[in-house]
């Protein structure tokens, strides 16, 4: 009896001291969390935001075309007589007119030779005159002498012979009008003949319709071509950029405005330009359209060069501005008081760089500008400033 009095005691003794232990270790768990929390939170980069100017703009990707571009085709069916060569596939610089296919025209030389002398004889014998027209005429004199006679003295002169020679002057008149109508028929004939000689010798000359660069030349000397085969192609040496922006993006965009170009295989450089015109149709499939842009540089850039074209639309003085990459969506994540809070912004211009931000912060605020995607709204952080 005794000993159970004992050691109801003692148990009792013992209750105080557990519950010392137990809340013991739980202020340890939340002081070693907190160390944990302390020494492994997280180091955020972040700008200030700033009073600045910015520019409103917006990018695309470009490619870079020439403002001409013929494909040099055969008109009819020959032999390769001369083609001008682009040695070792380098592009050649050609003039204006200047001759790059010449076919053979052996056919076409030996058949105005031939045209050429048969219009030159009917041209002498036209010259000459005409065997009727000088029977007509003495025919003409004698039925107006027998026609006087027989008006004097009709016993002189018959009725009958009258009417003969009446009808001979009648025939020799339709002959000669039906000559006359062959004559102006085969002279117009030669003419058209001669003509249509030299333009299919034209054909077979093909030259260069502009000053520009040859790109192509796919025959050689002694090749025989079929009429619409493509023989070549010239391009101009000026270039216009062709870019490429979503529609969204196209709002405000004006011809004339200033564009900054990039080419990836200039490095940093940056050639400027001028919107020159703006596509209307709308890529269905993706919702692209494009613009057209002139450089302001003499430059020959490669065709088929890809980069990138800002657009510049208007810039904005006086105004708070954050790096773009701070911004998400509609939001930033600010950092006061050793934590990280995210706030809700309206935004105005932008540019690659920068945002405009109208409401939501104000002068010197930090933002969050490397990887805010990461933090969390209330997040404890340390922070460094990057300027």
């Amino acid at each position: 009896m005794q000993s159970s009095r004992s050691m109801n005691k003692s148990n009792k003794e013992r209750k105080p001291a557990k519950i010392i232990l137990m809340l013991a270790g739980i202020v340890l768990v939340v002081m070693v969390i907190k160390l944990a929390q302390e020494q492994f939170q997280r180091d955020a980069l972040v700008n200030t935001v700033k009073i600045g100017s910015i520019r409103d703009s917006v990018s695309g990707n470009l490619n870079v075309l020439p403002t001409l571009s013929f494909q040099l085709s055969a008109e009819t069916q020959s032999k390769v007589k001369y083609a001008a060569l682009i040695p070792f596939g380098k592009p050649i610089q050609v003039d204006e007119n200047q001759t790059l296919y010449l076919m053979d025209t052996t056919d076409l030389d030996q058949s105005l030779e031939r045209t050429i002398l048969s219009q030159s004889s009917h041209q002498k014998r036209l010259k000459i005159g005409s065997s009727i027209e000088l029977q007509l005429k003495l025919e003409e004199k004698n039925l107006s002498a027998l026609r006087t006679l027989f008006e004097e003295n009709s016993q002189d002169v018959s009725e009958f012979e009258l009417e003969s020679k009446q009808n001979l002057v009648e025939r020799l008149r339709r002959q000669y009008e039906l000559e006359t109508i062959n004559d102006e028929e085969n002279s117009q004939a030669f003419t058209l003949e001669v003509d249509r000689i030299h333009e299919e010798l034209k054909k077979r000359r093909i030259i260069s319709p502009i000053k520009g660069t040859l790109i192509s030349s796919s025959v050689k000397k002694g090749d025989t071509i079929f009429s619409g085969q493509v023989l070549g192609e010239v391009q101009s040496n000026e270039r216009i950029i062709e870019v490429t922006l979503n529609e969204e993006d196209y709002a405000g965009i004006k011809e004339g405005q200033k564009v900054g170009v990039t080419l990836f295989s200039f490095g940093n450089e940056i050639l400027e330009g001028v919107v020159t015109s703006l596509s209307a149709n709308v890529n269905s499939a993706n919702g692209l359209r494009k613009l057209f842009v002139k450089l302001n540089s003499n430059k020959i850039l490669p065709v088929g060069s890809s980069g990138r074209a800002e657009i510049i639309k208007q810039e904005i003085q006086d105004t708070l501005i954050i790096p773009r990459k701070a911004l998400l969506g509609n939001s930033v994540f600010t950092v006061r008081d050793g934590k990280a809070w995210q706030v809700t912004v309206q935004t105005g211009a932008k540019n690659l760089e920068y945002v405009e931000i109208k409401k939501g912060l104000k002068a010197n605020d930090l933002v969050i500008s490397e990887t805010p995607h990461l933090f969390y709204d209330g997040e404890q952080v340390s922070y460094t400033l990057i300027e």
